[in-house]
């Protein structure tokens, strides 16, 4: 039996980007899971969630 690395997301601090299109919505990203914008502003948990708000064309990342 071979024992295969295991990649494990590394905990990132959440990341908030202000929408510059709409005040409140709901973003998809990939399986479904949804992003709630909220007063122009989303929170992004994860990495995933970051790579994808970062490519998002109507999204700002805050400073933090």
């Amino acid at each position: 039996m071979t024992n295969k690395p295991v990649s494990i997301d590394k905990p990132v601090s959440p990341v908030v980007y202000r929408d510059r299109a709409f005040i409140s919505r709901v973003l998809v990203i990939r399986g479904g899971r949804t992003l709630h914008v909220s007063a122009h502003h989303v929170a992004a948990q994860d990495t995933e969630a970051q790579a994808f708000l970062d490519k998002h064309p109507d999204l700002e990342r805050l400073p933090e």
